[in-house]
This record gives C-alpha cells, structure tokens and sequence, in this order.
C-alpha cells in the first residue's frame, strides 16, 4: 500500500513540474515578445560573410541603402515584424544573394549578408554583365572586378543563361581546357571563336553547343604534335568539319 502511495506521489510531481515547466515556457516566450517589441534599437551592425572573396558592395553600401527606403531602426521601436521588412529590403540590393536579419537581447539589429557568385562575365553590344551561379544577369561593380571566363560577340542573355552557362560550366570542370581558354567569342552566324592562352591562337567551331567531341579531338591533336602546337606555330585551329581539322599557320610578316 505504502509503495503505491509512493508511486501515486512520484506521478503526481512529475505531471505538477511538467505542467510548471510548459507554463514557464510560454510566460517566457510571451514575455519575451512584449520585450522585443519595447526595444529601442540602438544600433545596427552588418556582416558581409564574404567579404573575403568579393567586394561587390560593403557595410556602408547596405546601411545606405536601409536609409534610402526610410527603414532605419536606429532610436525607434522595433519587433520581429520590423525584421522581416529589413530583410526584404536587403535582399533587393542587386548584388545581395541571402540575407538575415534579427534583433539580438541588447537592441543591436543584426544583418548577415552573402553576395552573388560570379560564373562569368558578357561583353556585347547589348551591354556587359555577369552571370551568376543561379544563371541570373547580375550587373557591373564599379567599385569591383575579378578574373572570370570572358564571353564576347552576339550574346543573346537566353543563350548566356543557357548553352553558353552550361560550357563554362563544364569548361571548369575539366583542368586542361580551364587552363588553356581566355576569352570565348560568339560571332554573328553562331560561329564560336574561343581565344586559346598559349599555343595556336583560337579555335573555330560551328557553335557553343558543337564542343564536347571536338575538345577530344583537339587534345588528341594536341598530343600528337605537341611541338607544333604549343609552340604558337598556328594561328587558328578549325574544328568545325566532321573528322577533319583545319591548321592555319601564324603569316610570317
């Protein structure tokens, strides 16, 4: 009998402190939204994550830009829905791919940022632009620039989003061509001429999408003639006939 009293007892203060525990928990988290949204901001404090790897817009550039939306927590009362706008806004700044903002238990506004990544950059004659990793046309920094495959010529953004995305793409994976390209130039009948770094100088091909079998037979030419190809002897190589490659040799002035 004494043992079930006992038992009845251990059941009873375990259901009276779970019970306690829940009306703490949600006293506290009442407690603290009331808090949060009788907090004075004091300041603002913004993370550029990676900075390091590129500087396409900095601290000041974000605060800045908060400013111009008139969205400025500083000295103003602030909550979780204040927040959320802030981020929204950040987000809109052209260079910005993620943000996250929040309020931490001091009043300070915290915003963490990541920048686009750069796949490569276009110059044509409908203007110059990058393309990011989410094959999105991202704008020029002026403030920035970094080393990135070039494309050039008849750049339709359809196509630097799509086909031409998809070579660089795979040009990036494969160590001896990622190398051995500088430049990559659409002409206007769709011929593609891609700018070489060391040996012949270009190679021709009759579209971005005619690559994949015309690079092994180009390495195969290359192991070849090792001497006359790496030593610049040829001004263009000409890939676009089916099992026949074209050599033009460098005009002697």
């Amino acid at each position: 009998m004494k043992e079930k009293i006992v038992y009845i007892l251990k059941i009873t203060g375990i259901v009276l402190l779970v019970t306690a525990l829940l009306g703490y928990s949600v006293f506290a988290l009442v407690m603290s939204d009331k808090w949060h949204k009788d907090v004075i901001c004091r300041d603002v404090e913004i993370n550029i994550l990676d900075k390091d790897i590129y500087s396409f817009v900095d601290e000041s550039d974000v605060f800045l830009f908060i400013k111009s939306k008139d969205l400025n927590p500083i000295g103003k009362s602030v909550d979780y829905n204040d927040m959320d706008k802030l981020e929204k806004c950040v987000q809109k700044i052209n260079v910005i791919r993620t943000a996250e903002c929040y309020l931490d238990n001091f009043g300070v506004v915290r915003i963490s940022v990541t920048q686009r990544i750069p796949v490569y950059r276009v110059i044509s004659a409908k203007g110059s632009y990058y393309i990011d990793s989410d094959r999105r046309v991202m704008p020029i920094s002026k403030n920035f620039t970094t080393m990135l495959p070039l494309v050039t010529g008849y750049v339709t953004q359809e196509d630097a989003k799509g086909k031409i995305y998809d070579f660089i793409e795979n040009l990036e994976k494969d160590e001896f061509w990622k190398n051995h390209i500088g430049q990559i130039d659409i002409r206007k009948n769709g011929n593609v001429e891609i700018i070489t770094k060391i040996g012949a100088k270009s190679l021709i091909l009759n579209d971005i999408s005619d690559y994949a079998v015309k690079f092994k037979q180009m390495e195969a030419l290359y192991s070849q003639y090792p001497a006359h190809l790496w030593s610049g002897k040829y001004s263009q190589v000409d890939l676009r006939y089916n099992n026949i490659i074209f050599c033009r040799k460098v005009t002697q002035k």
